[in-house]
């Protein structure tokens, strides 16, 4: 080694480093940031499909409990609906029908 050479100096291989590695991180953040953002988008696309789905549900469970209510009336029809529903592992909680409102007489 010749006295005029400088020894191995490690500055500008670690701040190369060190600056690749901070770009590496923004560019993490950023994806992070649009996937957290698209996820976002996806929940509130959804949560209108969500509630029209729960009350399509709840429409369903009245309909088949006054189904199960018609049928413990002695409704022919509606135990032949029950029994067909059974058959097919559909079973019914008569406790869901909304309780009949009295509509008034028309005069």
């Amino acid at each position: 080694m010749n006295s005029d050479q400088k020894p191995y100096d490690s500055f500008l291989p670690l701040l190369v480093g060190l600056i690749t590695l901070v770009v590496w991180f923004g560019f993490q953040t950023s994806q992070l940031i649009k996937e957290r953002e698209t996820l976002a988008n996806l929940q509130a696309n959804q949560t209108t499909i969500y509630n029209n789905a729960q009350k399509m549900r709840t429409q369903l469970d009245a309909i088949a409990g006054e189904l199960a209510r018609l049928a413990q009336a002695g409704n022919p029809n509606a135990a032949q609906m029950i029994q067909a529903l059974n058959a097919r592992g559909i079973s019914i909680d008569p406790s869901k029908a909304k309780p009949a409102e009295d509509k008034p007489a028309a005069k």
